[in-house]
């Protein structure tokens, strides 16, 4: 079983529209051994917040969003008055940004809503003691590249019996066909499941961030192939004196540097597991050819410590101003480089992600979901809380009114008031990545095996061994996981 045939199998089970696809958000798809944080801030500092409810306060006569956005719904809001649910969270832009309009769930359920929010690493592990031990702390909590790990562990819930419970759930208020096909995908397990395992709420997808004034500078257009990028970058690298050509992730992590090199071995025609559990594809000549591309364009043109820097890193070395491009996910990285703070905020444009010559356009996305376990106290209510999360006018608030840029609706990106905050060119740029976008499928062992299929990746970069010899070793690892 391959991802691409996973897919195609989602989309003729789920009767998928032509709407487009999509993944993940600013906190990113961050993973494994020093694999970072998420985006937005510093999200493995060690704090800890729990609050209940909103600390911005709120009563019914100021609410974010008017209660008669949710008239239309035919779902009985107020079944479950008196309640309440614990969140479990990391430390992410979808809870700053969703925060303010706690109180209008509130005064809609009668649900209060307690939040536990954690640095990443430490999120990770609270998760899975809570699920893998039964305790049922969380009634809802985010999940990530380890939702199949969870479901066959069966500490997944799967949602589909609320979607078919109608005090719960109304197809023509919450339009499901709206989100993403990727977010849709990834919902279900990436393909692995029939059943919702959780609700998507931020989406990211990669694209390219050039510096327009060195792009008119050395006379370059903005590349469409790999070839092109990679002679932008030579350039730049050789004509500008404290300027390198580009940077990348190299760090390992499976949220890290093959988070990048996916995108480009799916590009040259391979895919992950080619015949799943028993061939990797991971030594095919596909995937070495785009080990080699990526190695040596970070060896020749990227940063000194390329093969340590994280996102963070290349998101630093961008936004201050020194590197002439990089690839990297489009709303965790562009509202930094478009910032008062950013040294490129006038300068930095943003094109689609490079493509091999004759190759497709599929970058990389991921989405953050959140979900419920089978031991939450309040599955209902978690539920509804959701389907709220999720629904069209609390996503259409967080992206357009409040600090999002993640939607995973395309309605809400198509929206006039949402293109006027982000900018036409940055709008369009994403949309059309998004529709085109590519998600990693994360089988139940993807966080063991990607491990260490970054792990060689690193070294590949490094120079310590050459991108063939990384593949093959990073697809013997694999396949033994699954063999031993």
């Amino acid at each position: 079983m391959n991802d691409q045939r996973n897919r195609r199998n989602f989309l003729r089970a789920t009767g998928a529209t032509s709407l487009g696809l999509l993944g993940g958000l600013a906190g990113c798809t961050r993973g494994g051994s020093d694999g970072g944080g998420g985006g937005g801030g510093d999200t493995d500092s060690g704090e800890t917040e729990t609050t209940s409810g909103d600390d911005s306060g709120g009563s019914s006569g100021d609410l974010a969003i008017p209660l008669s956005e949710y008239d239309s719904a035919d779902i009985e809001w107020q079944q479950f008055d008196g309640s309440e649910i614990n969140v479990g969270a990391v430390q992410h832009p979808w809870v700053d940004a969703i925060k303010p309009a706690i109180p209008v769930f509130e005064e809609l359920t009668g649900i209060d809503v307690n939040w536990n929010i954690l640095p990443e690493n430490q999120f990770r592990t609270k998760r899975q003691t809570d699920a893998s031990t039964g305790a049922g702390q969380f009634d809802v909590f985010f999940m990530d590249q380890v939702v199949n790990q969870f479901r066959e562990e069966g500490w997944l819930q799967p949602l589909d019996p609320y979607f078919d419970d109608g005090s719960l759930y109304d197809e023509s208020f919450y339009k499901p066909d709206d989100l993403f096909e990727s977010s849709r995908w990834q919902a279900h397990g990436g393909g692995y499941s029939d059943n919702w395992t959780g609700l998507p709420i931020t989406v990211e997808v990669q694209t390219q961030f050039y510096r327009k004034d060195l792009y008119d500078k050395h006379d370059l257009e903005v590349a469409e192939t790999w070839e092109q990028h990679r002679q932008n970058a030579k350039v730049i690298h050789e004509e500008e004196s404290d300027i390198v050509g580009t940077a990348g992730r190299g760090q390992k992590g499976y949220g890290m540097n093959i988070y990048i090199l996916n995108t480009l071995l799916r590009q040259q025609g391979g895919e992950l597991w080619t015949d799943f559990p028993t061939d990797s594809g991971l030594d095919t000549s596909e995937v070495i050819e785009a080990a080699d591309w990526y190695t040596t364009l970070l060896q020749d043109y990227g940063p000194d410590g390329a093969p340590s820097q994280t996102w963070s890193d290349v998101l630093a070395t961008m936004q201050e101003g020194r590197a002439g491009h990089i690839v990297a996910d489009a709303n965790m990285f562009w509202g930094d480089l478009t910032s008062d703070e950013s040294s490129v905020a006038d300068s930095v444009g943003i094109a689609k992600v490079p493509k091999p010559e004759g190759g497709e356009l599929n970058p990389n996305a991921f989405n953050w979901q959140i979900s419920t376990s089978k031991n939450a106290q309040n599955s209902e209510q978690a539920f509804l809380f959701m389907l709220w999360a999720t629904s069209p006018p609390t996503d259409l608030w967080i992206n357009t009114e409040s600090s999002g840029v993640f939607s995973v609706r395309q309605s809400t990106w198509e929206n006039d008031d949402y293109i006027s905050k982000v900018g036409e060119e940055y709008a369009q740029i994403s949309l059309e990545s998004l529709q085109a976008a590519a998600p990693d499928p994360f089988d139940r062992k993807y966080p063991q095996w990607g491990q260490q299929y970054s792990e060689e990746l690193q070294r590949a970069i490094a120079g310590q061994k050459s991108g063939e010899a990384a593949m093959t070793d990073a697809a013997s690892a694999a396949e033994d996981i699954y063999s031993g």
